[in-house]
This record gives C-alpha cells, structure tokens and sequence, in this order.
C-alpha cells in the first residue's frame, strides 16, 4: 500500500545527493518523482550525480521537476545556466520572443536530464502585482496571456520537454500570499480560466492547482476541492495530469500533514507535490497507507487514481526526449 501511495508523491531530496536514510526510503517506497531546487545545481559534477543516483533508486520511470520560470524563480543559474530574464519583461517583446525563451528554458532543463518544468506562470497579473507573483506572469490582459502562454508551451514541447501550468484557477486579484497564508477569492471569472484553457488547446500535459479558497466552490481550498478538478476536467477539457502546489506552505498549516495527502487524493488530484523534509512526507503517507488499507472506499479511490495516472504518464512520456546523465 506504501509503495502505491509514494508512487504519487513529488519529493524533495537531500543536496547535494540524498543521504542514506533517503536513499533507503526512495528505494524501499518506490519514491519515482522528485522536484529539485537551487541547492541541487551548484556544482556540475554533484548535480549530474545527483540525477543519477535518482534515476538508479527508483527503479521505475517517473518524473524529475524543476522550476525554471526564469527571473528570480530559476533553479538552475550560474554557473550552470544563464541568468534568464523575467517572463513579464519577456512578454512585452511579443511570441517570437517568448518562443525563443521557451525554447532557452526547455533547453536548460533538458541539458540536466530533467523532464517536467514548472512553468508557465498563467495567473492574470503585471507590474502591480503582490510580491510573490511580480515578474513571474506574462501580463494581467487574459488574451495577450492566453496567447503567449500557448507559446510557451509550444516551445516546451517542441523541445522535447512537458511545461507544468499554473496555478490554477489563477491567483490574479488576490494579496495574500499562499507560501505565508491562505488567499480567498468570491468567485473565479471566466477571464481567469481563459488562459488555462487556451493551455489546454495547445496540448497541455501537467496544470498545477494552487491553494485558494474560492467561497463559490465551496469550503475547501482548490488543493482539497473535487469541484475544482471536476471544473478542470469537464469545462476546460483537460486529460493530462493535475498536480499541487507544495503541500508544505503555510496555506495548508490548519492540517496535518496526512490529511494534506488524503484529502489532495480525495480531491482527485493525480500527484502530490511536497517541498518539505522527504522522511516527514515518508511518515506521513506511511501513516495515510494504514487509513487507506482500513477502507474499502479508499482503496476504491486509490486504485482509480494510480490507473488514471499509469494511462496518462504512459501518454505523456513518449514526448520526452532528453540528456541521459553524463557517465
């Protein structure tokens, strides 16, 4: 039951390589996806050790993430990669640029054997955004984003590697920042959803949700809200897969950390993103295992999300084509 519920989760690992107390529970749980950051990409050597060593433990094919926005959110920088400019900045040139700086992304990413980039930022905000948004956006106009974001996107898949949108529904409007708190909103306008589904068009393969509480969907934030992946699914027409935002941020801090993971199953969600210590997310879904083996109902619900996540991985990796790590 573990493996089949680590086989979901998105983790983090040590750095610059995971210890051995990591080592043996990627192993022994079957951890297949991991998110690296900043820390992982100091050294050329370290870093190429480190995908290899993550490759080797988990035995099965699965996804290594990164964020690689470019301005201030950019994983990999010198001295491995070139600073990037901002996507907002990048946005008033037009698509052919932003084609361009897709494509020097998606290059940067598949350069370190990585398949999945975090990216692009679809959230309708320009120069007066709050902090945490500022520069990252392509704009606040919900068809000049839409269609630059198409863009992007192409650019992605052209070269080979899956863009992750996000973070739907899109936290336009909002202040609160969700890493600190959790940002509400009355309603979500059919201007906010437009890019996500000029997205979806464009063949988008991974949306990530973001923790919003949206009064019209109900009680629950969008991470824990089967109306919001009901919304994803039916209105917009999207197939591929729904990921969370970090399952550690402080938007989340009025529930432990199992529930996190319960409830973003129950939501429908089909991976787990969890930025935070990976022997806590360990702890945490071995404790979710000894809920879910007590359940028919969701054993039930844990077996629809691993066929659904097996048929659309399965769909999504022939896309791949990246580095294999350096010898």
């Amino acid at each position: 039951m573990i493996r089949k519920l680590a086989s979901l989760a998105v983790l983090t690992p040590g750095a610059p390589v995971p210890g051995v107390e990591e080592r043996e529970l990627i192993r022994d749980l079957g951890i297949r996806h991991f998110v690296l950051f900043r820390r992982h990409f100091q050294e050329e050597e370290a870093s190429r050790e480190l995908v290899r060593v993550l490759r080797t433990l988990s035995g099965e094919p699965g996804y290594l993430m990164v964020d690689q926005e470019g301005g201030r959110v950019q994983r990999i920088g010198p001295p491995l990669a070139p600073e990037f400019p901002e996507p907002l900045n990048v946005a008033r040139e037009g698509p052919e640029r932003i084609l361009a700086f897709s494509r020097e992304l998606a290059r940067t990413v598949k350069q370190w054997s990585l398949s999945v980039n975090l990216a692009p930022v679809l959230d309708l905000a320009g120069e007066e955004a709050p902090d945490f948004l500022r520069g990252r956006t392509l704009g606040e106009n919900p068809e000049k984003v839409g269609e630059l974001g198409r863009v992007f996107i192409r650019g992605h898949l052209e070269e080979g590697v899956l863009p992750c949108a996000k973070h739907f529904p899109g936290l336009g409007g909002v202040e609160r920042d969700p890493h600190r708190e959790l940002p509400r909103k009355k309603e979500v306008s059919a201007a906010d959803l437009l890019p996500f589904r000029e997205a979806v068009k464009e063949g988008l393969p991974l949306i990530m949700t973001t923790h919003l509480l949206v009064q019209e969907w109900g009680d629950s934030p969008v991470t824990f809200s089967p109306r919001a992946v009901k919304i994803l699914r039916e209105d917009l027409g999207f197939s591929g897969l729904v990921l969370t935002d970090d399952l550690a941020m402080g938007a989340l801090s009025e529930y432990e950390l199992p529930e996190r993971f319960l409830l973003a199953l129950l939501s429908g969600h089909d991976l787990w993103l969890y930025c935070g210590n990976l022997p806590e997310a360990c702890s945490a879904l071995e404790e979710l295992a000894r809920e879910v083996s007590g359940s028919r109902v969701l054993r039930e619900r844990l077996t629809e999300t691993l066929e659904r996540v097996k048929r659309r991985f399965s769909g999504l990796t022939v896309k791949i084509r990246y580095n294999r790590p350096t010898p």
